[in-house]
């Protein structure tokens, strides 16, 4: 507070001395004591052209006491009566870096801000606060509320690496581009700040960029936004272990309003990595005016387990859970990998608890039956440590190798299209329904249960097989677009026809043809007889009771043997493979449970 007062007294006689003929507004006063502000470390800021680093970190210090105070003026000694405009200029860029990083500017103009300048040295910046002094405090706490909530997901025991990824993710499921103008100029300026992104759900680049700053901040990881005037385009660079990080949050939320689907293209990234990902121009700088081809860029993460994967990433099991995808004309699988990462290799162990083949796996082009998306839109979500994950029909639920179909689409849900992405809170699920992934959705819901139900530990139990691995699954081919405000995502389509699974979806068919597509070789079933079908001519698949019909009872015995509460006959196993794959599990039990509801209609 005796600084404070010191430098206003010193700048209130330069006034009254005529050095420069300004007329100062009244001075408000500060709501905080200044001496008793915890100041983070602004080493890493450095020097600049025309101040050194301990100026720098000064002035950082002076900025960042009269913005946590909320002081209408902040005075800046340069320390020279021989200033010039690039020293002025360097000032400011600190002052909006400043702003930019840590929380207590959540609430400061970075688009906007009033100086003054002394022939001795002195600048006096005053902040453009977005929020009226009645409202500021209100304003700044309920902020403070939803940045606590969102950091109370991320574990103080993970590694930096591991918190970045956290976030990452956290910011592409829960909020959006912005790709409209707000009503009224101050809300135009609000879609570039982390204000704009926590009240409105979106904001652009920048409003991403000011808000993964702040949160990595608050964990304990350094972080700085980098600006690039030719890309019209702003994204952070991580400190983690003595090395600087590309991430760009804004290009890998690719989906507009489809929640769950994420790229990791730019997440980690070396600075070569990051051109090949469309950011190809040379004028990346600090918002301190510092050249980031000038600092020691990484490409330490550049086999991270998180590569090639289009979904959010999730814990589960005290893991990453990962979905990775194998992806050609031919055939689609996608893997669930839960991941344990090593921090100080980069790599992860990796174990395999399921796979999925096209029959569950492929998204098909709306209303073309012969064209189909390569990769996969699976959308994972964890609530009380059960995975719940997206097809394009159906939803199931997942828990230690348990399977459990929720639902699927209605049939006014089947011709509004398929299922692109899906998000969590409290104890509803919430899904989108959409042509495409790039078309506008439609939000349904889904009321989970108050408590796990017992089966879903006990179905289609799948053993598991663990590698290590320091490179991911093949990459999908989707193609991206980049823009110099967010990137678009094309589909690439193709035109090979889909492997067919037909299934009879009435009781009175007598016969069945089924073309499998299962690939996998590392999750197998276990379920509790391993009977090998053998080829007969005409069989009512589903029939296991072998009474000629389908009926609820054969859904019961389904269950009862999934459960490993009764065992099958060879004949009771070649009707109970309602798919023809050699297995008997959950999605033979699911198939059989709408040919079921089919036939009641």
């Amino acid at each position: 507070m005796q600084n404070y007062l010191k430098k206003c007294a010193v700048w209130i006689a330069l006034c009254l001395a005529g050095v420069q003929s300004i007329c100062m507004p009244v001075q408000a006063e500060p709501a905080n004591d200044t001496e008793s502000i915890d100041l983070p470390d602004f080493s890493y800021l450095g020097a600049t052209e025309t101040l050194s680093a301990k100026e720098t970190q000064q002035i950082a210090t002076d900025i960042y006491q009269g913005i946590a105070s909320h002081e209408d003026g902040i005075i800046i000694d340069i320390g020279t009566k021989n200033y010039s405009l690039d020293k002025i200029q360097e000032v400011l860029k600190i002052y909006r870096t400043v702003i930019s990083t840590w929380d207590i500017g959540i609430l400061t103009s970075r688009l906007t801000v009033t100086y003054q300048v002394s022939n001795t040295g002195l600048i006096r910046i005053k902040p453009n606060y977005l929020e009226d002094e009645n409202h500021y405090t209100e304003t700044y706490q309920n902020l403070m509320r939803k940045i606590d909530e969102i950091i109370s997901g991320v574990d103080a025991t993970w590694s930096d690496a591991e918190k970045a990824l956290y976030l990452h993710d956290y910011l592409a499921v829960n909020y959006d581009y912005e790709y409209t103008d707000y009503t009224d100029p101050v809300n135009t300026e609000l879609k570039h700040t982390a204000y704009g992104m926590l009240e409105k759900n979106a904001a652009v680049c920048e409003g991403y960029a000011w808000l993964y700053n702040i949160l990595l901040q608050r964990v304990g990881v350094t972080s700085a936004m980098v600006e690039s005037q030719a890309l019209s385009h702003a994204w952070n660079l991580l400190y983690i272990d003595h090395a600087w990080y590309h991430v760009d949050v804004t290009w890998d939320d690719v989906y507009y309003q489809h929640a769950g689907l994420v790229y990791h293209k730019n997440f980690l990234k070396s600075n070569e990595a990051l051109t090949e990902n469309s950011h190809d121009s040379d004028d990346w700088v600090l918002t301190t005016g510092q050249s980031v081809f000038a600092l020691p860029v990484s490409d330490f993460y550049h086999n991270g387990f998180w590569n090639h994967c289009n979904s959010a990433i999730s814990r589960y099991q005290n893991q990453w859970f990962v979905i990775h995808c194998d992806a050609d004309q031919n055939e689609t699988t996608a893997w669930f990998d839960l991941c344990n990462f090593d921090a100080e290799t980069g790599n992860a162990e990796i174990t395999h608890i399921n796979s999925l083949d096209a029959k569950w796996a492929r998204w098909y082009v709306f209303d073309k039956e012969n064209y189909y998306y390569a990769g996969t839109y699976i959308t994972p979500v964890v609530v009380n440590d059960i995975l719940y994950y997206t097809t394009p029909t159906d939803v199931f639920a997942w828990k230690d190798g348990g399977v459990q179909w929720l639902f699927g689409l209605d049939e006014k849900q089947k011709q509004e299209g398929y299922i692109y992405g899906m998000y969590a809170k409290g104890n509803q699920l919430y899904y989108q329904v959409s042509i495409s992934a790039t078309d506008e959705p439609e939000l349904y819901s889904y009321e989970l249960w108050e408590k796990e139900p017992e089966e879903i530990s006990c179905i289609a139990s799948t053993s598991i097989t663990t590698t290590t691995s320091t490179t991911a699954s093949t990459s999908t081919t989707i193609t991206t677009t980049s823009t110099t405000t967010n990137t678009s995502t094309t589909a690439t389509t193709t035109s090979t026809t889909a492997s067919t699974t037909t299934t009879s979806t009435t009781a009175s068919t007598s016969t069945t043809t089924t073309t499998s597509t299962t690939t996998s070789t590392t999750t197998t079933s276990t379920a509790c007889t391993t009977t090998t079908a053998e080829s007969i001519s005409t069989i009512l698949y589903g029939d296991i009771d072998n009474d000629g019909t389908l009926s609820v009872q054969d859904l019961i015995l389904l269950r009862k043997y999934l459960l490993c509460q009764t065992s099958f006959t060879k004949e009771q196993f070649l009707h109970a493979d309602v798919l023809q794959d050699q297995i008997v599990n959950i999605y033979d039990f699911v198939i059989l449970k709408k040919m079921l509801l089919e036939s009641q209609k």
